[in-house]
């Protein structure tokens, strides 16, 4: 294992980003598309216990972003794929990078056909796919290539989107609610719960953002566990409240063949002065599910990109490939052979890797304190 040694910080102030930024960027990597699809994905296992599930799942984030930084902590100036090469060596460092690169590579083009499959199926039918793909991935792209700073603001300004589904939720609480859709409580056994947490988890990504951009935060010594925590409690009460309203509102058996419910929540507000509600959401709801884009192309790059220098290049490569897997048919089957893969990934990159580096250091750390002593 390579010493930890003496560095210059890597922060400077272009790059920088302030804890409130930091809260913002965590939330916008994970909400987006998979919010549309949660409450049917938990549904099909937890039933009415699915709610249970999602705080299941954020209980287990929590625990992965402590790991995270009490990781950070003994690297501050360094990303992941720095950490990568520090703790396993040059060469096998590499290797874990490219691995990491393909994950994110694999999470940005599911993510990107089911935007581009949600858009073609309720807003633009007749429009080609390709085209739809090319659109995002062009602004996308330019966001990503642009430094950190500009990319925190951006997701800062898009998070006042949430308060427009705030308010359509309040309203969505006038549409007839049954409460025995939901009860008894734990009726769906432990097992299936455990189940839900599985695909809620999945659905919640994107708190991995903290493992590249650690390094620049302004004082990072101080107050970041405090502000990851919150933007995941905020995370854990958005998507539990959401799925809660909808797990009162459609049976168990409707939440199962409504594959975005979420959607057909808002559909139901439809009025005279507002018709096709859901249409009005699902507009404006295209930028946050981008974000999550922007975030894997940054993800993508920083992986590879252990310097600041040809991460531009990287970021323009990382969104052809994008374009290129966006262009794979959005068939039920692709979809799953996709998402069954990256599963397995998901396991091995959010959890296991970080727990071995923690691991790894604190023993490198024990064994240095004997060696002096």
């Amino acid at each position: 294992m390579a010493h930890q040694g003496v560095e210059e910080p890597l922060n400077t102030e272009k790059l920088t980003i302030t804890k409130f930024q930091l809260f913002f960027v965590l939330i916008q990597s994970q909400i987006g598309i998979g919010l549309l699809s949660l409450p049917n994905v938990v549904s099909k296992s937890a039933e009415g216990d699915g709610w249970i599930s999602i705080i299941l799942a954020g209980v287990l984030i929590q625990g992965l972003l402590v790991i995270y930084y009490l990781l950070l902590k003994k690297y501050p100036n360094d990303t992941l794929a720095k950490i990568n090469q520090k703790i396993l060596g040059h060469m096998f460092g590499k290797v874990v990078n490219f691995i990491l690169y393909i994950y994110f590579i694999l999470a940005g083009s599911v993510s990107l056909i089911l935007t581009v499959k949600t858009i073609n199926a309720y807003l633009l039918v007749e429009t080609p796919g390709w085209v739809i793909s090319f659109l995002i991935l062009s602004v996308c792209i330019y966001l990503a290539i642009s430094d950190l700073r500009i990319i925190a603001r951006f997701f800062v300004l898009v998070s006042s989107l949430l308060i427009l589904l705030g308010i359509l939720i309040v309203l969505s609480l006038f549409i007839p609610k049954e409460i025995h859709f939901i009860l008894p409580i734990w009726d769906a056994g432990v097992k299936n719960i455990l189940v839900g947490s599985n695909g809620a988890l999945h659905s919640m990504l994107g708190f991995e953002m903290l493992l590249f951009i650690f390094p620049y935060v302004i004082q990072n010594s101080k107050g970041v566990l405090k502000t990851i925590t919150f933007s995941n409690l905020f995370v854990i009460s958005f998507y539990t409240i959401i799925t809660f309203i909808c797990l009162i509102t459609f049976s168990a058996d409707q939440l199962q063949q409504i594959k975005d419910p979420v959607l057909y929540l808002f559909r139901g507000l439809s009025s005279k002065t507002f018709n096709r509600l859901d249409f009005i959401f699902l507009s404006l709801w295209i930028v946050p599910m981008t974000t999550s884009i922007i975030a894997v192309l940054f993800l993508a790059s920083k992986s590879m990109s252990v310097t600041k220098k040809p991460y531009k290049k990287i970021v323009v490569i990382s969104g052809i490939v994008l374009f290129l897997m966006s262009l794979i048919p959005p068939t039920e089957d692709n979809i799953a052979f996709l998402t069954k893969y990256l599963g397995y990934l998901d396991y091995s990159i959010i959890i296991f890797l970080p727990v071995f580096l923690l691991i790894l250091t604190l023993l490198f750390n024990r064994h240095e304190r004997r060696e002096e002593a």
